[in-house]
């Protein structure tokens, strides 16, 4: 939830202040596209200062009880899909994606209708 009110305050911001109260549906689709590049850009880092940072132990955590849990046979196979490389490329992905579909959604309310 608050990744879409910070988008959509964006929005309505360069709407306002760079646009002059007039965006169209396309201009607003495509500051909105840049933003969330921008975003998914940032997204390794900050799921590195998560990962080693804030929650050092939560690979090994969840590894562990994934495996003991039985959602996995073995360490090997958690470990091929609870680690830093794999979480980063997915957050990136999502935040582009999640970005955009905010942003296109959005824009139909934000933009200037004629």
């Amino acid at each position: 939830m608050p990744a879409i009110l910070f988008m959509v305050l964006a929005m309505k911001d360069k709407k306002k202040n760079f646009y002059n109260g007039n965006m169209s549906y396309t201009r607003g689709l495509i500051s909105g596209l840049v933003l969330s590049a921008i975003i998914a850009l940032l997204s390794p880092l900050t799921q590195w200062i998560i990962s080693y940072v804030i929650s050092p132990e939560y690979f090994p955590n969840v590894i562990k009880r994934s495996v003991e849990i039985g959602y996995y046979k073995t360490t090997a196979e958690a470990e091929a899909n609870f680690n830093y490389k794999n979480y980063a490329i997915n957050s990136t992905i999502f935040a582009f994606i999640f970005g955009a579909v905010t942003t296109a959604i959005a824009m139909i309310f934000i933009r200037t209708k004629k």
